[in-house]
């Protein structure tokens, strides 16, 4: 079926119209007009942050490192949005961020960060997660929001494609039995992938997580007070695990202070939060500051972050401030002086949080 450009004729469909033998390109619709229906640019809010940033560029408006928002052939969200010099992260069809951060390593990351996994934990938990007592276990995901390379059903584990999530078309009828072998001998494994090895070496082996069992201990819990007529209700709610399966990237340490971990529970830097002496602090927690210095690893010009992991609302880079939302993105023109920025505050010292 041929693709029509914009401004070209299109087809609506209906009685006496004929056959349509084509449709309107990525991100066109087919619009009615005094005369003829044309293929016109789809209305969604993609495309209206994308007229935003193109009036802001007309009117010299811009930062340098802006960047264009990105939208699919459907007039949705691109899957993932990256920081210039920084990092990229998964985001929804309607641009919220997701879980899956990889560095910003340009066509390389354009090549091997999908996002399907994540997206599809978005997707699960926005139709089935509220309407659920217990929480709803998805598939394994990565740290860049791809599938893990195994799948398991029953103790029956598969090579599944990191992009789609389905069997693996290159070990098609390769499967091991959890009761009587590892993950590890799939040759879709990979050891650096495997966040939890120790459930591989053991007998039987398990593809589970410690989060992931901290709750469906606390489920069995549950039902077990309801056959016994009484209700057990964990006011904390159950543990919330990351697509990847892991408690998350903020964790509370012996002191009772917050502290920013990554994927494999080890604590970031020093950053931390204390409920007692900053409580604002220790609620607005986020750690995407520190995970994405984590990510940079050796690289210069890294971000400064407040003491808790969260971005510092002001950045400086080659002697020009910016200022930054909590993602790390740029959100207006950058100045060599702090106090012309919108996000500047004469009351507090901009340089620590």
């Amino acid at each position: 079926m041929p693709l029509y450009g914009e401004g070209e004729h299109c087809s609506r469909g209906g009685p006496g119209t004929g056959s349509t033998v084509g449709r309107c390109g990525d991100g066109l619709y087919c619009w009615p007009g005094e005369e003829d229906n044309y293929c016109g640019r789809m209305k969604s809010d993609c495309h209206s942050a994308q007229d935003r940033y193109d009036e802001r560029e007309r009117n010299g408006e811009l930062g340098a490192l802006e960047e264009r928002p990105r939208c699919d052939g459907k007039g949705k969200y691109y899957k993932f949005e990256c920081v210039p010099a920084q990092t990229c992260f998964c985001q929804a069809d309607d641009g919220r961020r997701l879980f899956g951060e990889v560095l910003n390593l340009g066509v390389v990351t354009e090549n091997t960060m999908h996002c399907g996994c994540s997206r599809f934990h978005d997707l699960m938990n926005s139709v089935i997660g509220s309407g659920v007592p217990a929480p709803v276990v998805g598939p394994r995901c990565t740290a860049d929001g791809n599938y893990f390379p195994i799948r398991c059903i029953n103790n029956i584990c598969y090579c599944v494609d990191k992009i789609t999530g389905i069997i693996s078309k290159d070990y098609p009828t390769v499967h091991i039995d959890l009761e009587r072998q590892s993950i590890a001998q799939l040759p879709c494994y990979e050891k650096d992938l495997d966040l939890f090895e120790e459930f591989d070496k053991e007998h039987p082996a398990t593809f589970s997580s410690p989060c992931l069992m901290k709750q469906a201990e606390m489920v069995a819990e549950v039902l077990d007070s309801e056959e016994d007529e009484f209700n057990l209700d964990f006011f904390g709610g159950f543990p919330e695990c990351l697509p990847d399966w892991t408690f998350g990237r903020i964790a509370v340490n012996s002191a009772g202070h917050k502290v920013c971990v990554d994927e494999r529970g080890r604590q970031i830097e020093n950053y931390h939060a204390d409920r007692k002496t900053d409580p604002a602090a220790y609620n607005n927690m986020d750690c995407k500051c520190a995970l994405t210095r984590k990510l940079m690893g050796d690289l210069p010009e890294k971000p400064v972050c407040c003491r808790n992991g969260n971005f510092r609302r002001i950045q400086c880079r080659r002697g020009m401030c910016r200022c930054v939302d909590s993602d790390g993105r740029q959100t207006e023109k950058e100045t060599s002086d702090v106090t012309e920025l919108s996000c500047y505050d004469n009351d507090t010292d901009w340089r620590t949080c």
